[in-house]
């Protein structure tokens, strides 16, 4: 009897699950930790589907899974992407007669709106809200230890050749060049000549030393209290949590300019538009981007939320220099350049390969020993901690 009943839970059980699995799905293609899971969940509850999260590591990988032809309802690339996959015609254009939550010409955040305008009034100018919907928002500077670094060192991107500090790059071609060009006086990120080129080459060759890292999401770890390195290149809303996290860390933006960024919501062909509508208007909604963004870090679109936030009492009121990202006569937008993009990704290699770097990982012979002694430390240790990552790039 006990067997029986045992198999008949069993079955129901299977029912159940199958019965879940042919349900409405919506298929979110989206970076890691770059979201609140308990507002999925609250969407899942409310809405009666299932979101399966897929991740991505790399806007170049969205983009090559998409053409692959694998089906997303929504995805959460950046700008340039965003760019590639529009002309590429791989994306839908967005119906803004369909987002009640978040109305473009009233509700958007100043800074956001500057970035925008810089976009569509450029070279080959591209309204980025004709195909997306923006989700996050941010810049690239410099996290640094404010008990070690001197004030008036923070001068420029040239603070990445103070060699009275431990520094690490972040392991992208195109975070390692936008400092190189901007700290040799490129006149574009997006458009440098051979001599332009080059001369970031050999900034780049000069900066990246034996005792020089290059991390990515190592720096979740490395930051802590206390901090491994006492200069990184970050991304703003790294930088929140990890101040968050960390007192004694500051963020700073060189006025030679940075690299400003968008990500948005996007819906690939033949995605299941009433999900991905429904989705969007949910997490675009006052109290969910708000719960949002003091979750992953990152500045929100909304203009009132954006306020709020910053406003006295409010969760980044004491980070608007990462926060707060405003842009500024040398900043720029990345723009989709594939011949650019190879040209950077293979030298960026390159120079890798010729410091003695692990092309896969990107780690620095100093990053590796400090590996070692902190997994031996563990092993020999009965207690431990957990660190929660977060994104990005």
């Amino acid at each position: 009897m006990k067997k029986l009943l045992g198999l008949i839970l069993i079955l129901v059980f299977t029912v159940l699950l199958v019965a879940c699995d042919q349900g409405p799905t919506l298929r979110l293609y989206n970076w890691g930790e770059y979201i609140d899971d308990e507002l999925v969940a609250a969407f899942e509850e409310e809405y009666g589907v299932r979101v399966k999260q897929i991740a991505f590591d790399s806007n170049e990988v969205a983009i090559t899974q998409i053409k692959a032809g694998n089906q997303y309802d929504l995805a959460i690339p950046s700008d340039y992407a965003i760019e590639q996959l529009a002309a590429e015609d791989l994306i839908m254009e967005v119906d803004w007669t369909k987002i009640t939550s978040f109305d473009p010409e009233t509700d958007l955040a100043d800074g956001l709106s500057s970035i925008l305008e810089q976009v569509a009034e450029g070279v080959n100018g591209f309204d980025l809200l004709d195909y997306a919907v923006p989700y996050f928002w941010g810049n690239v500077g410099l996290l640094y230890n404010k008990e070690v670094v001197a004030a008036e060192d923070l001068t420029g991107w040239d603070l990445l050749h103070n060699t009275d500090y431990k520094i690490a790059f972040y392991n992208s071609s195109r975070d390692a060049f936008m400092p190189a060009l901007k700290a040799t006086g490129a006149l574009s990120i997006n458009n440098p000549t051979a001599t332009e080129f080059n001369q970031a080459v050999a900034w780049l060759n000069t900066g990246l030393t034996s005792d020089t890292d290059v991390i990515t999401d190592e720096i979740f770890d490395a930051m802590l209290n206390p901090a491994r390195y006492d200069v990184v290149v970050a991304y703003s809303g790294d930088a929140n949590y990890l101040m968050y996290e960390n007192e004694e860390l500051g963020f700073f933006t060189p006025e030679e300019g940075s690299n400003v960024w968008v990500d948005g919501f996007v819906l690939p062909k033949n995605a299941n538009t009433e999900l991905a509508y429904d989705f969007i208007n949910y997490m675009l909604d006052y109290d969910n981007a708000l719960q949002n963004t003091e979750y992953v870090g990152y500045s929100t679109p909304r203009k009132d939320v954006f306020e709020d936030v910053l406003a006295s009492g409010g969760s980044f009121e004491d980070y608007s220099d990462s926060y707060d990202v405003r842009i500024n006569e040398n900043d720029e937008v990345y723009r989709y350049n594939a011949e650019l993009k190879e040209q950077m990704d293979t030298k960026w290699q390159e120079i890798l390969a010729s410091k003695g770097y692990d092309g896969e990982e990107g780690l620095g012979a100093g990053t590796v020993i400090g590996i070692v002694i902190v997994a031996v430390l563990v092993l020999s240790s009965v207690a431990f901690s957990i660190v929660k990552k977060r994104r990005r790039v």
